[in-house]
């Protein structure tokens, strides 16, 4: 069965277990859990020794694994609903879909409504960002001879690519020369990484 949550597809098969034990908690102690993992999820520092006590319990006689899996699933349903900016309504279906009892289910997306922004705000910044091109200025120069070699008569290009500025921390400007071979590799691994990145899309 596919969901939302997970970008449209099957969730893995671990999460169904987790599922079972997250079904055994109040809906009090979901959504004070789901506070501690919220502050993991928005870059902050999380009280291990308080979410320790949250999922201790021994009237339910929580092992070590039922523990980590409590963690784990509000933290996998927490994480990928924000990634795929599902709505809290349509969450809250899915979950109960998933066998999570109305109440609890609800305790998730109460923390999940008021974080939501946060999260995204938090894993776009943490994301893989890469230099944006601002300019590429070149130059061909025919080259005679060298010092190595007395006659060369080869073309060389100079490259000068400069970067945004607001992405760079170092130098802004990348200057090179490279020969006319591989001017014509470089061209043609470009157009195919823009091939691949357009079929993504």
């Amino acid at each position: 069965m596919k969901f939302h949550f997970y970008g449209g597809a099957d969730v893995p098969e671990w999460f169904f277990a987790e599922t079972a034990v997250l079904a055994k908690i109040s809906s009090v102690r979901t959504k004070l859990i789901c506070r501690q993992i919220l502050l993991k999820l928005t870059g902050k520092d999380i009280n291990y020794e308080k979410l320790e006590k949250l999922t201790t319990s021994k009237r339910l006689n929580f092992t070590r694994s039922d523990t980590k899996a409590i963690i784990a699933g509000l933290e996998f349903i927490l994480e990928n609903a924000a990634k795929h900016n599902i709505d809290v309504e349509v969450l809250g279906q899915e979950l109960m879909q998933l066998g999570l009892p109305q109440d609890t289910s609800s305790a998730i997306c109460k923390g999940y409504s008021e974080k939501k922004e946060d999260m995204r705000a938090h894993f776009l910044k943490e994301s893989l960002k890469l230099p944006q091109l601002a300019s590429c200025q070149w130059r061909v120069d025919y080259l005679i001879s060298s010092s190595d070699v007395k006659t060369l008569n080869k073309p060389s290009v100079r490259l000068n690519l400069k970067l945004d500025k607001k992405d760079v921390d170092g130098d802004e400007e990348i200057v090179f020369e490279l020969t006319a071979d591989k001017l014509r590799v470089l061209a043609n691994e470009l157009k195919v990484a823009k091939t691949l990145l357009a079929n993504l899309q």
